[in-house]
């Protein structure tokens, strides 16, 4: 009875997690098209929903350790060490909509020709800069370790009055966003700080 009660609270918080994050199909091709010299800097719908694949599934394992953790506590009290890891588990799909909801409120378009780049907000003003002229720190925002394939983080590129945060969700996206990266790798000393959840 209580592996069927486990079994339909983890079905029903799949479908859940799932209708929450319906991804749409927007275009793979979006990457490649150029707009006035620019390319368009995004993560397609393919990426998007292999990592909210590998996050349901993470999410779902601490779920079950919670729940037989609870179910189990009266007899084997030493399960509550699952705890810990469980909701770190859980927290993912937390993780995911926040990195998920940044991605969807901005558009990043790279000029490979001038390094001029241009961000279009849905909240905020659209801003430029140039990758040598403007930048003026860069740092990378990476989970502590690497858990079921996923390795949540982001970029943090200061230029003058603005702060751009991108997903590693983004940079995921080769060879179409490559260029871009290797660019920000190659010519800058970037910084890498570890957090438990790389909130942006």
């Amino acid at each position: 009875m209580k592996l069927l009660i486990i079994g339909l609270l983890l079905l029903i918080a799949y479908l859940m997690i799932r209708k929450k994050f319906n991804i749409s199909g927007s275009s793979d091709n979006h990457s490649r098209q150029l707009q006035l010299g620019f390319q368009l800097i995004d993560a397609p719908s393919t990426i998007i929903q292999s990592t909210l694949k590998k996050t349901i599934s993470a999410s779902l394992t601490g779920i079950l350790l919670i729940l037989v953790t609870v179910l189990l506590f009266v007899k084997i009290k030493i399960l509550l060490f699952l705890l810990l890891p469980a909701f770190f588990l859980v927290g993912y799909v937390f993780l995911f909509n926040n990195h998920f909801s940044k991605l969807k409120s901005q558009q990043i378009w790279h000029n490979p020709t001038t390094n001029d780049v241009f961000v279009e907000q849905i909240k905020g003003e659209n801003y430029t800069f140039n990758i040598f002229q403007d930048i003026q720190a860069i740092q990378k925002i990476e989970s502590i370790q690497t858990t079921k394939g996923l390795l949540y983080g982001y970029y943090r590129i200061k230029v003058k009055s603005h702060i751009l945060e991108i997903p590693y969700l983004v940079a995921e996206n080769k060879p179409a966003n490559t260029l871009f990266f290797e660019t920000l790798e190659q010519n800058f000393r970037i910084e890498t700080q570890k957090r438990i959840f790389p909130i942006i």
